[in-house]
This record gives C-alpha cells, structure tokens and sequence, in this order.
C-alpha cells in the first residue's frame, strides 16, 4: 500500500558535515522538474520546483516553516511548498507550460528557483561557515539534452547575484555573491547516481564501487518528466544514452488525475492532494462534496508505468542478459525499486542496486545531486592539492 505523502515533493535543509575543500566553496544542485535539491559542505537540501511572482508579500499572514520567499530586481517571489499551494486548475496549465518545459532556463521564475537554491547553499551554520570562498557548481542535464543546454544552463548559473530571502519565521537576508562561468560544471544527469552509489560519505570509491565502474552497468533513473537510461562499460560510455520523456513520475499522476473522475485537479495540484490524502468531488447540482481517496489508484498507476519503464530496458538491453549491475535512482526510483528488484530475482547475473546505498540516511532524492557534490570535490581535491 502506498503512503501518499511519500510522493509529494518535501521542503527540508538538514544541516550536516559533507566531505569538503579547504580554501573552495562546492555546491552540487539539481534543478529538477519536481524539486530543487541540493548538496553543499555544510547541508542537503530540497524544495519543490515551483516559483509564483506576487506584487508584494502583504498578503501572507504569517510565515511558515517550510515558506520561502525571495525578492530580486524581477519583484516578489513566492517559493516551494506556498507557491505549490497557489497554482489553481484555472492557471495551472500556464505555469507547466513555462516550467515543465526543457527551454525554461532564461524564464524569470528558474532564475528566482536558482537564486534561492544558490543562496541556500552558501548559508552559514554550526558545521561550517561561508566565509567568501569561491562558489564551485556541479549540476547536470538528461543525456539527450546535454550537448545542446549546456551553454545555456551554464550562463544562467554564472554570473553576479544580488538578492533578499527570508526562510521559514526567520527574517529576510541579503545575498550578494559572484560564480565565475569557468567554475560551473555540467555532466550526464545519471552520471551523478553512479558517482553517488559507488562513492562513501568520505569521498572514496572502494574496492566494490570500483568494482561497479568497471562492470557493465545501466543507470535507470526515472524523474519526474523523464526517464534516462545509461550504459556503462569499463568505466566509459558503451552505448548512446536514452532519454523517455512520458516514463516517469508526471505520467504517474497525469494518469491518475485522468482516472480521478469529478475532481477539479491537475498534475501540479497532485502536490497538495498527497498531502492531504485525498480529492474532492462535487456534486454541483445536488450540492454534495465528498472526499475521495486514490492511494489505490495511483498505487495501479506506478506499477504501470514502472512495467513500461522495465520492458523499455529489456528491449533496448537485449534482456539484461549481459549487464552485471543495475542502479535505480532518483525519487521516483524509491517508488519502483521494490518492484524492478523483484522484476529481475531470478537473473543471477544481476545485481540490482539502489543508488542511495552509501548514504541510507540520505533518500534517492538526492541520489544524482550527492554524486554531483562527490564528483565536484574530487576534481578540486586533484586539479587544487597542494
């Protein structure tokens, strides 16, 4: 049985120790079309992907604590689970038009998701103070877009910043920091879970993890608007990554808002109802409106989807006969893993891997952004030791 409020997408920053470099400033992230999450020395972090611009913040009553707000010289920013809470059916189609869609990085509402995910990233706290260093950035984009994004994610990302945040009942705080366009980095979004599962919280890839590397291994990481499949060979690409735009979490819930029969809802309003645990029906005539419960539902749609994803791997991997290991990845990964693990319990020549197992304290969530960070601190450990 699933538990609804597992799917939505959660605000946290857990303050935490992460393997770092002295005199530098990494930060791994992950503009994902679900949630922001993020990697740096002194944290992790995730909020959900949604930015709504407001003329101004008088309207809030108070604040919450999962409440972001950000103002730049765009205007006032409403970011995270707040702003997940104003999208209506009636506008709903207009913001996934602009943020659901792969050309989104120069749109004002990326930038204000951006900034706050930059800023997050360089606060302070008891592990570890920013101090000014300079700000290293990993991030990464699906294979198939790779070639053709990365010019713009980069400039997007490089550049001056100069804004105000407030988090949470804490009051609002000036940001002004610089990130040099030679020290924004970009690789192969399932790239980051490889490094994430064969790297331990001290940064080393050990006998077992190199081990992995050098087999013949697949990446499948199902997001929330795509599923990237990568095959890796003696530590290198083997085949033409693929990249499937309607096998991950967004047809899960496309097709349970098409199965919620009555219910005002959209893929985005999906957020709000998992939190609740239900939608609501309206009998307009007869003036009734009843709660109605989907965890079935949605629980069927998983599966299906999940299956489609599994015979596209089979197909296209000649059925998985050669491969030795298999790494499940990404949040909608913690959804299928139980299920693609059983899928394949009789193939004694794989292994089925999750890519969140040097970290289980840590969701598959972060699984591509951990790897990110790891990635990034062991180039500046080896292009920076003195």
């Amino acid at each position: 049985m699933v538990i609804l409020k597992d799917y939505a997408t959660k605000t946290e920053i857990q303050e935490r120790k992460n393997k770092t470099v002295n005199g530098f400033w990494p930060v791994g992230i992950d503009y994902g079309f679900s949630g922001v999450k993020g990697f740096a020395p002194n944290k992790v972090f995730c909020y959900p992907n949604c930015a709504i611009k407001v003329d101004d913040f008088s309207s809030l009553l108070e604040s919450g604590v999962n409440d972001i707000l950000l103002k730049d010289k765009e205007g006032y920013w409403i970011i995270g689970e707040k702003a997940n809470e104003m999208i209506t059916p009636a506008n709903a189609m207009n913001y996934e038009s602009e943020m659901y869609e792969r050309n989104r990085y120069f749109s004002p509402a990326f930038g204000a998701l951006m900034k706050a995910g930059l800023g997050i990233a360089i606060q302070s706290n008891a592990y570890q103070t920013y101090n000014g260093e300079p700000i290293f950035v990993q991030t990464g984009l699906p294979p198939e877009y790779k070639e053709m994004d990365s010019a713009d994610l980069k400039e997007v990302i490089a550049g001056n910043y100069e804004f105000d945040m407030k988090i949470g009942k804490n009051p609002f705080r000036h940001y002004k920091f610089f990130i040099s366009e030679n020290y924004v980095f970009i690789m192969d979004q399932p790239m980051g879970s490889l490094f994430s599962a064969i790297t331990d919280n001290d940064g080393v890839q050990g006998q077992f993890g190199i081990q992995v590397l050098k087999s013949r291994t697949l990446v499948l990481d199902p997001g929330f608007k795509t599923l990237d499949i990568y095959d890796i060979s003696g530590g290198s690409v083997f085949n033409k990554p693929a990249t499937f735009d309607n096998l991950g979490m967004h047809e899960v819930f496309e097709r349970t808002v098409n199965g919620l029969k009555g219910a005002n809802i959209t893929v985005l309003g999906m957020q709000n109802a998992l939190k609740r645990g239900y939608v609501t029906v309206l009998d307009k005539k007869r003036m009734i409106n009843k709660k109605l419960h989907f965890d079935d539902l949605l629980e069927k749609n998983t599966k299906e989807v999940c299956m489609e994803a599994v015979q596209k791997l089979v197909s296209l991997y000649d059925y998985m006969q050669n491969h030795d290991y298999l790494i499940v990845t990404g949040g909608t990964g913690n959804a299928w893993y139980p299920m693609i693990r059983d899928h394949f319990r009789n193939m004694e020549n794989l292994t089925i891997l999750s890519a969140n197992r040097n970290d289980k304290m840590l969701s598959n969530t972060y699984s591509n952004v951990r790897g990110y960070y790891f990635s990034l601190v062991s180039m500046l450990l080896h292009r920076f030791k003195k």
